[in-house]
């Protein structure tokens, strides 16, 4: 599968990247323009996008916000926050958890690995 990690902590992208490196590719960004310069590539490829619910500049939030305009995107999101935040606070379909820090690290694999992979047309 393949998952893009977006968060501005180096130490939380540096544990995903080892948590999910073992079985997934992955690739790590730190805030959400360059997330969303990558996702409007409707050839990107990614299954899962781990976002950051606040960020500078443009946090997870507001990329939610900005995707939820899009026809078709078949891309999963799992929202995570130093805040309790509600997934059912948003809007769009394809956000799966909201996980507060500190999450389960089993939780988070387990969310993304029991999620069929969607189909190989993913875009927006």
């Amino acid at each position: 599968m393949k998952i893009l990690i977006v968060d501005d902590d180096p130490a939380i992208r540096s544990l995903l990247l080892s948590v999910l490196g073992e079985k997934h590719e992955v690739s790590l960004l730190c805030d959400g323009h360059n997330a969303i310069a990558v996702l409007s590539d409707p050839n990107h490829g990614y299954d899962f996008v781990v976002i950051d619910y606040k960020m500078p500049r443009l946090s997870g939030d507001q990329v939610l916000e900005f995707l939820s305009a899009w026809q078709n995107i078949k891309t999963k999101f799992i929202l995570i926050s130093g805040y309790v935040v509600e997934k059912e606070k948003f809007d769009f379909p394809n956000l799966v958890a909201s996980l507060t820090k500190p999450f389960s690290i089993k939780e988070l694999v387990s969310l993304i690995e029991a999620d069929p992979k969607p189909p190989a047309t993913s875009g927006n």
